[in-house]
This record gives C-alpha cells, structure tokens and sequence, in this order.
C-alpha cells in the first residue's frame, strides 16, 4: 500500500530538513503541529517564527478587556512578557528555536486617527482599534483594508527567509482569525514547499475554506503519533490554557496537513 504522507515530510521524517513555522500567535504551532514537530526535531532545523507577539497600551476595547480576564492578568503588556516566556520555554524543548517578529495582536492593533480623536478613543476604545470586536471583526474573516501595509511589510520579511529553509508550515486558516488568514496567505507565495495545518482548537468546530483548498489544489493527511506527549507541550502554555480549553481536558485530535 502507497505511503500516504506527503513527499516533502516524509523526506523530513527520514532524512531531516531545515523546517520555518509560521506562528500567527504564541501557542499556535504547538497547538496545532506539537506532536509532528516533536517527530521531526530528532533530524531537522526548526525555526517556529511567531508573527503576532507584541499588544498595545490601553484604553482597550471591551473584546481586548474580556481576554486579559480570561488569561488572568491584569494587563496587556504583563501578559504578553509571560507568553512571549512561555512560548520561548515549550519551543525549546521541543528543540526547535522560537523566535517572535514582533508585530501587534489583532485584539489590540490600532487605526491611524486624527490627534482629535484621541480624547473620543480614551472615551471608546472601539472607534481607534482597526477590529473592535471579536466575534463580529477578527472572527469574521475579514481583513481590514488598514492592515495592506501591514501585510506587504510582513510578505517581504517573509520572502528573505525563503533561502533559509526547505520546508514551510503555515497554518490553513481554520476558523477565520484575521492573524491565521494573514499567516495563511503568507503560504500562497512562498517559492519552495509549503504544508498548511489544520488550526486547533478551531478545527474543532470549524471546517476548512473549501474555495482556498481548491485554489491552492490541497489534499489532507492526518498525523496521530505522540499525541500523548503534546498534551504536556500545550500545558506550557499556562496563561492560555484555562481559558481554551475551561473543561480541563484537552481533546485528543489527530494533527491534519494539507499539501499540494
């Protein structure tokens, strides 16, 4: 019977390669990928490069305010001083090197305002934040035209890169974040091999894009080994996984990949 792991990571299993993961958030490649990087470390470079590492100072917006309370800290730049520690703390373990490029939350990324407008932004945070809600901006899938720049900016970081690695992993978008969409995109011009993953714990819930799975001619494969020991990986996360998973359990789901 055919192998049906895809060429690029079976050649990575066996024989190793210089792997980039791209990280929208601090927790999602582990979340996502953990057992598979796991596998793979024994004989390959990782890099898990994280995009969106950094918040801004307040007044946040309500959505903003709502997940400081459920990370139980009480404030912005607080909480991502302990994640950018914990992500360095799992990703290292895992023997991959973490590195963090930077670049603001959509939670907390702001619009270009008129100085007027500042004292009504103190008032209503929402009226200078670029989405100021969750449920009805970052999770709807729509990026906002103000973050053009910001996408061109982070493409052309990215594409130095391409001589540094043989592999990319890019998260598949799963759930419709605007930071997994931005990251995901990133995949489409990337100039040597590109593997998407399935986005956990969305894809609990949530059911690929099927129109950029067939723009980008996608065909999934499910990985299973050492989900046990992921477990233990994404309980690092300690200021996240409270509130992802409130039950105390974190679901045992086979990691999924899309490849060309």
């Amino acid at each position: 019977m055919p192998d049906p792991t895809p060429a690029p990571l079976r050649s990575a299993l066996t024989s190793g390669a210089r792997c980039l993961v791209l990280s929208p958030h601090l927790d999602d490649a582990v979340l996502s990928c953990g057992a598979l990087l796991r596998a793979l470390a024994p004989r390959c470079e990782i890099t898990v490069l994280t995009l969106f590492t950094e918040a801004t100072d307040g007044p946040h917006s309500r959505a903003a305010r709502s997940f400081l309370r459920q990370c139980a800290h009480p404030d912005a730049a607080t909480l991502f001083r302990a994640r950018r520690a914990e992500d360095r703390g799992v990703v290292e373990t895992l023997g991959a090197r973490p590195e963090h490029l930077g670049l603001t939350d959509a939670l907390f990324r702001q619009r270009d305002v008129p100085a007027a407008l500042s004292p009504v932004g103190r008032l209503l945070p929402e009226l200078v934040h670029r989405y100021p809600t969750y449920r009805f901006d970052i999770a709807r899938g729509r990026v906002s035209r103000g973050d053009r720049r910001l996408r061109a900016d982070l493409a052309a970081r990215i594409a130095v890169r391409a001589t540094e690695a043989d592999l990319l992993l890019c998260p598949l978008g799963i759930g419709r974040h605007v930071d997994h969409l931005v990251t995901r995109d990133l995949g489409l011009a990337w100039p040597g091999t590109v593997v998407w993953f399935s986005d956990f714990p969305y894809a609990l819930e949530h059911a690929p894009d099927p129109a950029f799975v067939r723009r980008a001619d996608l065909r999934p494969w499910s990985f299973d080994e050492g989900l046990d020991a992921k477990d233990a990986l994404v309980r690092g996360y300690g200021t996240q996984v409270d509130a992802l998973f409130p039950s105390g359990t974190i679901p045992r789901l086979a990691e999924t990949y899309w490849a060309r």
